[in-house]
């Protein structure tokens, strides 16, 4: 409270300087009438002399009494706009509450009409108060616009989505009985992934409204996942080894099921020969650890690699990475209150610790 209120005196203090500087012409002005007045006097060495210095003491408390009005107006006016600069969302409020956009948003006149404004707002200040509220309306109507259009746009993609799924099933029915048909299959399946990644990311911002906190058996959701790209293994010869545990977690299947899925996808993907291990961290009973012996991740890479649209050298290389998948992931565990670390080495591999262990 203490730090608040010398906060306040401070911001007081320098408003006043500003004042004082603002007014420094009137102030200038003053003291040279003032000066012409005296001197004249004294030159013609005028009888009543005293009395005209007695009218000047006067003159002088009346302009000191209009100048710390002048400096309360002031004050009051720039705390009000430095609120307002603070606070963009409700510079409206702000400003209202000031006087300045009363006589706009009662009275319906223009900002020049003095008798539509209160009475510590001048015409010039008025003016000002109706270029903001009409730029402001126009921002309003731009966000408004350009979120209805976005929403268009998501709603459109959502329906591709789940459009496109429909004849993806269909050729996987007619490759399955093709014997030539198993690596179009794989082909296919990777682009069935793809089409998850996009509706993943576009449900992203509502994923707090398409949530399902339960407890989940971790080792079947792992092995869901494991099976669902034992298409992959088998084509790339590589091994699985998937140690079995028993591990309760509480957390969203859906959600987290795909965080696995794009984990063991990139393990795969980024694995020439050797093998994807699946296991428990023995010194941490909910963190799960996904290793493989494949290419790793550069060390300047690391710290990035969870950036939207990164790649990193690998991803260059192989000219197949997105930058979206381990951005997702981040994202995911972070609203599910989760979390992901890589540990990896260049040419011996990478370790995806998932700590599903609940955050506050």
């Amino acid at each position: 409270m203490k730090k608040r209120q010398k906060e306040g005196r401070g911001e007081t203090g320098r408003f006043l300087l500003a004042y004082l500087s603002d007014s420094k012409g009137i102030i200038f002005l003053y003291i040279l009438t003032a000066g012409i007045f005296v001197t004249v006097c004294c030159l013609y060495q005028m009888e009543n002399l005293p009395k005209l210095l007695y009218a000047f003491v006067l003159s002088a408390f009346v302009w000191l009494c209009c100048g710390v009005w002048g400096a309360l107006r002031y004050v009051h006016k720039r705390s009000r706009l430095e609120q307002a600069v603070r606070h963009l969302e409700q510079a409206e409020e702000l400003l209202a509450e000031g006087g300045l956009l009363m006589a706009i948003e009662e009275g319906g006149q223009a900002a020049g009409d003095r008798a539509a404004a209160p009475n510590s707002v001048s015409r010039l200040e008025a003016a000002y108060a109706e270029l903001i509220y009409r730029l402001s309306q126009a921002r309003s109507a731009v966000l408004a616009e350009e979120e209805m259009r976005r929403h268009e746009m998501t709603d459109y993609y959502l329906m591709w989505a789940h459009q496109i799924k429909t004849p993806i099933a269909a050729m996987k029915l007619l490759l399955n009985g093709n014997k030539d048909g198993f690596r179009l299959l794989e082909e296919l399946f990777k682009i069935e992934q793809y089409v998850e990644m996009v509706l993943h990311y576009l449900r992203l911002e509502s994923i707090a409204s398409d949530m399902l906190l339960k407890e989940y058996d971790l080792y079947e959701m792992v092995k869901q996942a494991v099976k669902k790209y034992s298409v992959l293994f088998i084509n790339s010869g590589i091994q699985l080894h998937l140690e079995e545990f028993s591990c309760k977690v509480l957390t969203d299947e859906k959600w987290l099921g795909f965080v696995l899925e794009q984990i063991i996808s990139n393990s795969i993907k980024y694995t020439r020969k050797g093998s994807v291990s699946i296991y428990i961290k023995p010194d941490a009973d909910k963190v799960l650890v996904i290793e493989d012996t494949g290419i790793g991740i550069r060390q300047e890479d690391l710290p990035r690699i969870f950036d939207r649209g990164f790649t990193g050298y690998n991803g260059r290389m192989d000219r197949k990475s997105t930058g979206i998948g381990l951005y997702l992931c981040r994202q995911i565990m972070d609203r599910l209150a989760h979390g992901i670390t890589v540990i990896s080495e260049e040419g011996k591999g990478t370790r995806v610790f998932i700590d599903l262990s609940r955050k506050e």
